[in-house]
Formats: structure tokens, C-alpha cells, sequence
């Protein structure tokens, strides 16, 4: 009888501490997510940057950095903690808009 009553206390004790990293796993899988999407979404903007320098393709350049913005405004959205990405988002804001003031110029 004792051993029954023990299996029951760590069946209890493994469920409520095996909920907690669920949450834990599903808010880094979601950070993960973006890192990996800002990674990809910096290579593109490395190479439109390159492009509107070399060229003066300054509309690709902006859609990549709009791209970014709308990819971290959608994490922003769903995070819990966003740990300093709103003071990045001002700053991805900040460029996009001077982008754009340059496409202006341009034309």
C-alpha cells in the first residue's frame, strides 16, 4: 500500500514539474524561431544593402527591412518577455523609415 501511495506522489510531482518546461520549451522554440528568421532575413539585407550601394536598389533594401520589422512586430505580439527587442524594434523602425526617405529622394 505504501508503495502505491509513493508512485502516486511522483506521478503528481513528474506531472507538475514536467508542465512547467513545456511552456518554458515553447516560448525558446518560439525565440528560436525568430532568431533563426532574423538570421536569414539579415543575409538578405547584407546583400540588398550591398545592391543599393552598388546600384542604388534602395526599394529592395526596404522591403527586406520591412520584412524584418513585420517579423519582429509578430514575435512581439506572441512574446511573453521580449528582453530589450522593443528598443531593437525602434531601431529597425528608425532605418526602415530613412530607407524609405531615400527611395523618395531617388525618384
Amino acid at each position: 500500500m505504501a508503495t502505491r501511495s509513493w508512485q502516486a506522489v511522483l506521478i503528481t510531482v513528474a506531472i507538475s514539474f514536467g508542465s512547467m518546461p513545456l511552456t518554458l520549451a515553447t516560448e525558446d522554440e518560439a525565440r528560436s524561431t525568430y532568431n533563426n528568421k532574423m538570421t536569414l532575413i539579415g543575409v538578405l539585407r547584407e546583400g540588398a544593402r550591398q545592391r543599393a550601394v552598388q546600384v542604388g536598389d534602395l526599394q529592395t533594401l526596404c522591403l527586406i527591412l520591412g520584412i524584418g520589422l513585420d517579423v519582429t512586430d509578430r514575435y512581439l505580439d506572441q512574446a511573453a518577455d521580449a528582453g530589450g527587442l522593443r528598443q531593437r524594434r525602434q531601431r529597425m523602425q528608425a532605418d526602415l523609415n530613412t530607407c524609405q526617405q531615400g527611395t523618395k529622394s531617388s525618384n
